[in-house]
């Protein structure tokens, strides 16, 4: 009986060396993954500050191109009425 019991410890001992291994090694995978996923995330925001910069000289080239056409479109119909006034 001694025996099996010797046996059932000793198997015991083995399992909670590997548990013990098996958690060290997912450890330090999670860790490799955590400092992989902030480089990611490092490189995301770069990409973002990247693409505004890119972006700011076509939104400054759309807003003048809207001004040009208000102020085309007011003096257009400040011509029209000028016009309209000069010939009553």
């Amino acid at each position: 009986m001694k025996g099996k019991m010797d046996l059932i410890i000793d198997r015991i001992e083995d399992l909670k060396e590997s548990t013990t291994y098996r958690l060290d090694s997912i450890d330090k995978n999670l860790g490799e993954h955590m400092r992989r996923t902030d480089a990611l995330e490092n490189l995301h925001r770069d990409n973002q500050d990247r693409i505004r910069r890119l972006e700011g000289p076509r939104k400054a080239l759309d807003l003048i191109k809207t001004t040009a056409l208000w102020l085309s479109a007011i003096s257009g119909a400040i011509l029209i009425i000028i016009r309209l006034f000069g010939k009553l």
